[in-house]
């Protein structure tokens, strides 16, 4: 039963990033809080549990109003994210601004594709938004990412990770 509280505390997080930037001020970028949950439990897991809260967090994105197109391609971003980013974990841990600067590289490569899709004809992504979505995501990763990190950290001491 409590190996099920980790999971649950991933849902409801993810369920609160995808909901949350709906309350962001119109007209203003709006960070990517999905990324930022799926890097912090991916920086700390193995490259499988960060696959699959990549994976349910892009489900999320993509399903959840106003949604993302085409369908299933933001789980397949957020699924490589944790992957990647639980792949290169051990390395991060040489600097503390090395996680930073890796979510921001995973938060460029989620903006990109956007951007690939919307040059496609899929969906509407404007340069300078997605260079303000990836400003505004970084500066958010500062005080988010230390939080996700320890709440995994508390969870993962306490056996429920």
């Amino acid at each position: 039963m409590i190996r099920v509280l980790g999971p649950l505390v991933r849902g409801a997080l993810l369920l609160a990033a995808v909901l949350l930037p709906s309350a962001w001020p119109a007209g203003l970028a709006r960070p990517d809080l999905v990324l930022l949950v799926v890097a912090g439990v991916a920086l700390l897991h193995p490259p499988p549990v960060g696959l699959l809260v990549g994976l349910a967090g892009g489900w999320l994105v993509d399903v959840v109003p106003p949604g993302a197109a085409p369908l299933g391609a933001g789980a397949l971003v957020y699924a490589a994210v944790g992957l990647g980013l639980g792949a290169v974990r051990r390395q991060l841990v040489l600097s503390p601004v090395l996680p930073w600067v890796a979510t921001g590289l995973a938060a460029a490569l989620v903006l990109g594709v956007r951007g690939v899709a919307a040059a496609a004809g899929v969906g509407r992504a404007l340069p300078g938004e997605l260079a303000w979505t990836l400003a505004v995501t970084m500066l958010v990763a500062v005080l988010v990412l230390p939080v996700v990190m320890r709440l995994e950290r508390w969870m993962t001491q306490r056996g429920w990770a």
